[in-house]
């Protein structure tokens, strides 16, 4: 599977293969997230309908990517001999409807496709999306949400009947714990028999019980795109290490995950865990910078180098810093 992206958000230019694990690296706006929404809202746009327009595909996007997409830019998804283009110009879309009826093999089973986590504060918002269509139903009124997140919340609170990767009691022995519901259906975290609330839970918990309540819910299946936008954000740096070698487990087992980050404890986890593995030919790291997102010489081991130096700049200055303390002693 390859996405290419031209003149889209911030991205000038994009190649990214997404054959297994996919890992982009980079600063703060520099386009990673872009590339994660992209993908997600192609995804969901296949397997929404069974047979998709112009109009469709630009709803989702719009949706999906929240507003404006590009100006004059276009996308090219690839899987296998099956090509999507994809132009928008001040969000007119075109695209090629023959192309897309031969997509739909793409969709697991008739089961959602792809799974965007931006963030484990969506167990903060669980109750109110449990309420939202009775609100709106109610009022005759439709609310803005973070339609991403609702998603999430869906996976969350909906058990799939398609078999899914158990990784359940690995997280219950890295979080001391499980997500576990109560009597009305609410989700509470259970550490040695005491009920926590989630509004109490720590958020690095919150993270790893999203993962745990996917995995009961049978929602990590061979296949699955997971894309995982900055998870180390509320990670201790040992807690990353185990994420890490969780995502490479997912990822032998069939799960197609796309991870964008800028902690290099999490990038060097990842390579060091799929090299242990054994699927470093399933493995992808790209940088984004100056508004490019690639493989450096299409090397794995060049573009890590890199990726490496890219994320040391913050101790160059801490170098520098040390000796200008020198100097004024």
């Amino acid at each position: 599977m390859n996405l290419k992206l031209k003149n889209i958000g911030i991205i000038k230019k994009a190649d990214i293969n997404i054959d297994g694990l996919t890992v982009i690296a980079g600063e703060n706006d520099s386009g990673k997230s872009t590339v994660g929404k992209v993908l997600y809202a192609i995804m969901k746009s296949i397997s929404k309908d069974k047979k998709i327009s112009t109009i469709s595909l630009k709803n989702n996007f719009n949706q999906y990517f929240d507003g404006e997409v590009s100006n004059n830019g276009n996308i090219l998804f690839t899987q296998d001999n099956i090509k999507l283009k994809i132009e928008i110009d001040n969000n007119n879309y075109k695209i090629n409807e023959k192309e897309l009826e031969t997509c739909f093999f793409i969709v697991n089973n008739g089961s959602s496709n792809v799974i965007m986590i931006e963030t484990p504060l969506v167990w903060n918002m669980m109750e109110l999306f449990t309420k939202l269509p009775m609100i709106e139903d109610e009022m005759a009124i439709e609310l803005e949400y973070p339609k991403i997140m609702k998603d999430l919340h869906l996976n969350l609170s909906l058990k799939s009947k398609y078999k899914g990767i158990d990784i359940s009691d690995t997280i219950k022995d890295i979080i001391n714990g499980e997500f576990l519901k109560d009597d009305s259906s609410n989700y509470y975290f259970n550490k040695d028999d005491k009920k926590i609330k989630l509004i109490n839970t720590a958020t690095g918990i919150k993270y790893f019980g999203i993962l745990q309540t996917l995995s009961n819910n049978n929602h990590l299946n061979q296949d699955k795109i997971l894309i995982l936008d900055e998870p180390e954000v509320h990670l201790h740096p040992k807690w990353q290490l185990k994420l890490a070698e969780l995502i490479v487990i997912l990822v032998k087992n069939g799960v197609k995950i796309v991870v964008n980050s800028h902690s290099p404890y999490m990038i060097e986890a990842l390579q060091r865990y799929s090299e242990q593995q054994k699927i470093e030919d399933q493995t992808n790291f790209y940088l984004a910078q100056d508004e490019i997102i690639d493989k450096i010489e299409n090397s794995n081991s060049r573009t890590l180098s890199e990726i490496f130096e890219k994320l040391s700049e913050p101790f160059d200055i801490f170098d520098e810093m040390d000796s200008n303390k020198i100097q004024n002693d």
